[in-house]
């Protein structure tokens, strides 16, 4: 092997257990929840997909978005049937261009208190350590209240670790009152 190649096998080498020792060691990932100190900081899984963002109900930055069968990025809503968000893909938009910028998919986001309501907590707080779901009559917005009415949708989304920092991990999972 020429002395080039090996330099370069032991550069990579080194790359590789760079990454694995910031994955954990074992292919797993961290969020530290101390990355975390302003308003839209965020860690985790980023998704880039879609063709546009929805000119009427398009996400600003920090809201919950799903996509569409259309391929646009469109608000979540528990309580409005055609944007429950149920079935699609959903993360927190990133920018107002969520097709351009991402969404979180997976991973920690403190949220503008905004967007934010717990079912016993000052309006603008989760309740900590409660599960969160898409908010049934705010279009992009978080709650810790259950959606009840008739035709929302039930969908946990993640977990409040703070008045207004979720761990966002959403299930696959709904159901429909």
């Amino acid at each position: 092997m020429s002395r080039r190649l090996e330099e370069a096998i032991r550069r990579l080498e080194k790359k590789v257990k760079s990454l694995q020792a910031d994955s954990g060691g074992d292919g797993t990932t961290s969020f530290q929840i101390s990355q975390i100190s302003n308003t839209h900081d965020h860690t985790g899984d980023t998704l880039i997909a879609g063709s546009s963002t929805s000119t009427t109900d398009g996400p600003a930055q920090g809201q919950l978005a799903f996509l569409n069968s259309s391929k646009q990025w469109v608000k979540a809503c528990a309580g409005d049937g055609a944007n429950a968000g149920d079935k699609h893909p959903i993360g927190i938009a990133l920018s107002s261009n969520p097709h351009s910028d991402g969404v979180l998919a997976i991973g920690l986001y403190k949220l503008e208190s905004s967007h934010v309501s717990g079912s016993i907590s000052a309006a603008g707080n989760f309740d900590v350590g409660q599960q969160v779901f898409i908010h049934p009559h705010t279009s992009g917005s978080f709650t810790t209240l259950i959606p009840s009415g008739s035709g929302e949708t039930v969908r946990v989304i993640g977990h409040a670790l703070d008045t207004n920092i979720i761990y966002f991990n959403p299930s696959g999972d709904f159901i429909e009152v």
